[in-house]
């Protein structure tokens, strides 16, 4: 294999750029959008994030531009401790269990990489037809120039054009969950990720971004039809069961706060994921919710596993059907496990509920190799 298009300036996309040409690829990132760019909110980097931007050679900077974490906290809705246990650190590694930082800094230092790797990036050029043949791909992009590629790696999301395109139709499911994401000052004794549960109709959580800065999620039941008409008063109105950080953060909203608003939809592709030499991986093949921090560390290790097994196989075929056979299992379980997850939390009294147990368990087990 000589050249490969990845579609998608998102953290997988900017990711499989960097891990392929590294290895010697001609590799072209395509985005649609004019600019590549990201939420102005925060990311959490667990342990098995970590571990796959140093493989990619951007675990340095990535911890020097965040917040260094070893500890989760539980607190109930007054703000009393309920528990605070250790995060673990993926195994083969002296990495601390988590980092938060901003997400227009990791886009940065991704779009950077990708870069300083010799990818070629074009902006404002969406791809609108992708057709795989035995031995390349051919894509038509949106201004109409047509070009082949031995390889394309659909890196674009949720409602991915390359999937559907290749792949056809796959089930794109809503939770009937939302979540604000908002921006705010860190209150100096705010140390560790944590979290305020047991309200019966509002998770509420806090990662640490900076010395000054840190990343509130305000997760809660929602119907199709919620469209909060304004943001800030709706999150206060969020806040207002709870004390400890939850009462500083209601005082600190205003009308100037960054805040973000989604609802929680997830996906997953069977396997394999590709066809013929046409791939998908990140949010395109295994889109998950936030609830277990891995939504970012399943998108690099996809890019890193990409390489590997690209580079180890004797040709591109079984390249392919390895990186899917390695990835499949690791990926479903995050998606299974975050919807739990989210059921429990907007079904507070399904019987044998364990929202936290959960949480630690599968921590820890993507702290294991992958």
């Amino acid at each position: 294999m000589t050249n490969a298009l990845v579609v998608g300036g998102g953290v997988g996309g900017l990711a499989a750029a960097t891990a392929l040409a590294t290895r010697g690829i001609d590799v072209e990132l395509t985005e649609r959008e004019s600019e590549i760019h990201a939420l102005g909110s925060g990311i959490t980097l667990i342990g098995a994030a970590l571990r796959a931007l140093e493989r990619l050679g951007l675990y340095e900077e990535c911890v020097a531009q965040g917040f260094v974490m070893n500890d989760f906290e539980l607190f109930d809705p007054a703000g009393h401790p309920l528990t605070r246990f250790p995060l673990p650190k993926a195994v083969g590694t002296d990495h601390p269990g988590m980092v938060g930082m901003m997400r227009p800094q990791l886009h940065r230092i991704l779009l950077d990489a990708a870069k300083a790797r010799g990818v070629a990036i074009r902006t404002g050029a969406a791809v609108v037809g992708v057709e795989s043949g035995a031995d390349s791909a051919s894509v038509t992009f949106e201004d109409g120039r047509t070009a082949r590629y031995d390889l394309v790696v659909g890196a674009d999301g949720l409602r991915s054009t390359v999937r559907e395109a290749v792949l056809g139709p796959v089930e794109v499911r809503d939770l009937g969950q939302g979540i604000f994401r908002v921006v705010l000052p860190r209150p100096e004794e705010l140390t560790t990720e944590c979290q305020l549960v047991g309200d019966p109709e509002t998770t509420v959580g806090f990662t640490p971004t900076g010395p000054e800065s840190m990343y509130m999620y305000v997760l809660f039941a929602v119907d199709e039809s919620y469209r909060p008409a304004d943001m800030p008063s709706a999150v206060r109105e969020r806040l207002a069961p709870f004390g400890g950080f939850g009462a500083t953060a209601r005082a600190a909203v205003d009308e100037s706060t960054p805040i973000n608003y989604t609802r929680f939809e997830n996906l997953l592709v069977p396997a394999p994921w590709h066809r013929g030499r046409v791939l998908v991986l990140g949010d395109a093949a295994h889109a998950t919710t936030p609830h277990l921090a891995a939504g970012a560390a399943m998108c690099l290790e996809d890019a890193v596993a990409l390489g590997e097994e690209l580079a180890g196989a004797a040709d591109l075929d079984e390249g392919l059907h390895r990186f899917a056979a390695r990835r499949f299992d690791r990926c479903r379980y995050v998606v299974e496990t975050s919807a739990q997850i989210s059921w429990w939390e907007t079904h507070p009294d399904t019987p044998g509920a364990d929202h936290a147990g959960l949480m630690g368990e599968a921590l820890h087990r993507l702290a294991e190799p992958f």
